[in-house]
C-alpha cells in the first residue's frame, strides 16, 4: 500500500507534545498523577521520531524533503532539550526520582542525538532556490505583463 505522509503536520503535533512537556516540567505537578504518562508521551515521540526521519530518509522524491529536513531537526533538538530539561528538573516530576528514568533519559538523548547526525549526512545540497532567486527574471516578466 502507497500511502502519503504528511510530514508537516506530524512534526507539528509533534513539536506540540514536546512543548507540553516541558511545561509540564515548569509546573507544579503532582508526579502521582503525571510522571507515567510524562514517561509514555517521552517514549511516543521517541518512537514516533524514529518512524518519520525513517520515512524521510525513504522518500527522496519528496518536493519539500530539505524543509522537512529542517523541521525535524528543530523538532529534535526541542525534544533533546525537554529530555535535558526532565533529566535535571529539580521539581516534582524528574527523572531524579530514579535511577532508572536516569538511565532511559540518557538513552533518548543518544536516540535523539544520532537521529541529528542522521539528518545531517542525509540532507540533500541547499536548493537553488535558497541560494538566489527562486523565479528567473524572464518568469517574473512573463507573470507580471498582465499587471
Amino acid at each position: 500500500m502507497n500511502k502519503r505522509i504528511n510530514f508537516e503536520d506530524n512534526i507539528f503535533i509533534l513539536n506540540a507534545r514536546t512543548r507540553v512537556i516541558r511545561d509540564l516540567l515548569i509546573l507544579d505537578t503532582d508526579p502521582e498523577l503525571f510522571l507515567e504518562k510524562t514517561i509514555e508521551d517521552i517514549d511516543f515521540i521517541d518512537h514516533t521520531l524514529e518512524i518519520i526521519l525513517k520515512n524521510l530518509v525513504e522518500n527522496e522524491r519528496l518536493l519539500e524533503r530539505n524543509e522537512a529536513f529542517d523541521s525535524i531537526f528543530d523538532l529534535e533538538w526541542k525534544f533533546s532539550q525537554a529530555l535535558s530539561d526532565f533529566f535535571n528538573n529539580e521539581g516534582n516530576i524528574s527523572a531524579a526520582q530514579s535511577p532508572v528514568f536516569q538511565e532511559k533519559i540518557q538513552l533518548l538523548q543518544n536516540r535523539s542525538l544520532e537521529r541529528r547526525k542522521t539528518i545531517d549526512g542525509t540532507r540533500g545540497p541547499v536548493e537553488a532556490a535558497a541560494m538566489g532567486n527562486a523565479v528567473s527574471s524572464d518568469e517574473l516578466n512573463e507573470l507580471l505583463k498582465g499587471f
